[in-house]
């Protein structure tokens, strides 16, 4: 039943009382019939205009719940708006106050679930394409092989093709692990330990032994810094440094040389990472590490990549105390600094 009904029904209630009790003072002689019938009339027009001066008084209520009836409905499909102009009775501007507060909060949820669900679709057609592109490749080169259109010569040749490919896949999977293992582990602690500077390096280059090799690559290395080692989680410096000297790599043609300098102030430690490739468009660098973010689709045809290593490097920084930065410049090269504290606070 509606707040306006129940005014009605309660003054038609309190009315039909004042009528019988009148009715039974008659009967039982009280007082006169013609007093009565004045009473009566009193009560009615009495009643009438007590209703009519509680409905004006009550009509800012039921506009204020009106309101909040129709932006309810309109939440319930899925339209975050607010309420406005509900400024008595006090306690429904508190619920209006309240109510606005509740669809901020769903907004900025309803934003993220849509987010998510766009990255998904986002790693799903980047991940078709570069899965289907190495398996491919292997497929067409071992049919080759198969059908005996490969002389002794040229078979290891496509052998290592074959093995760059499925080297391929096993990047992406593990790209993918790691983002799952970095938000899973957002909540554990460091491993904190005592981590030498110019080891972590080498452990981190030497995983690119053969392509640097192949790629008759120069690595320069200049370590400035007066602190030889530094307290931190060694799993996650090593997984920063691999992503960054990756990614330099990738980008950059065989035969440049990249450039690695590390240096100090009071707290931190700097490692920057410079290369000679194709550099990153300075509208896009505020973006690239963003996850599954890849900077220009012909870019990616050519490089391939998820978009997830510098987001991945970015979030194990952060959780380490420091952070990593970008300067780049289109067709020149990047240059990628991870600082890192001296000390990460366990």
């Amino acid at each position: 039943m509606k707040l306006r009904s129940l005014i009605l029904l309660s003054y038609g209630f309190a009315l039909s009382l004042v009528i019988v009790i009148v009715f039974f003072s008659v009967k039982y002689m009280l007082f006169q019939q013609g007093i009565a019938y004045i009473v009566t009339l009193i009560m009615v027009i009495a009643c009438t205009f007590a209703f009519i001066l509680s409905y004006l008084l009550f009509l800012p209520a039921l506009r204020s719940i009106r309101k909040l009836s129709r932006q309810s409905r309109k939440l319930a499909q899925g339209h975050f708006e607010k309420i406005r102009d509900i400024r008595s009775p006090k306690e429904l501007a508190e619920l209006a106050e309240d109510f606005n507060h509740m669809t901020e909060r769903l907004e900025e949820s309803f934003n993220q679930i849509r987010k998510s669900e766009d990255e998904k679709k986002t790693m799903i057609a980047q991940l078709s394409h570069d899965i289907k592109t190495p398996v491919t490749s292997i497929r067409s080169q071992i049919e080759a092989i198969l059908d005996g259109m490969v002389d002794d010569e040229e078979r290891p040749v496509y052998l290592e093709s074959i093995q760059n490919q499925a080297m391929r896949l096993s990047q992406l999977t593990d790209e993918l692990l790691e983002v799952t293992t970095t938000q899973e582990n957002k909540k554990h602690k460091p491993v904190v330990r005592k981590v030498w500077i110019d080891k972590i390096l080498v452990a981190a280059l030497n995983s690119f032994q053969v392509q640097i090799k192949t790629e008759k690559r120069d690595i320069q290395i200049e370590l400035k810094g007066k602190t030889p080692f530094i307290y931190t989680d060694e799993e996650g410096m090593n997984r920063i440094l691999h992503n960054i000297i990756a990614n330099a790599l990738k980008y950059s043609d065989p035969g440049t040389p990249i450039k690695i300098q590390e240096k100090e102030n009071d707290h931190f430690i700097q490692i920057s990472v410079q290369d000679f490739g194709v550099g990153v468009p300075e509208k896009e660098q505020k973006h690239i590490f963003e996850r599954f973010y890849r900077v220009e689709k012909s870019r990616n045809q050519k490089y391939g990549g998820t978009g997830l290593g510098l987001f991945i490097s970015l979030e194990i920084a952060e959780k380490l105390g420091g952070n990593i930065t970008v300067r780049s410049k289109s067709g020149e090269g990047s240059t990628f600094t991870v600082s890192l504290p001296k000390r990460v606070k366990e």
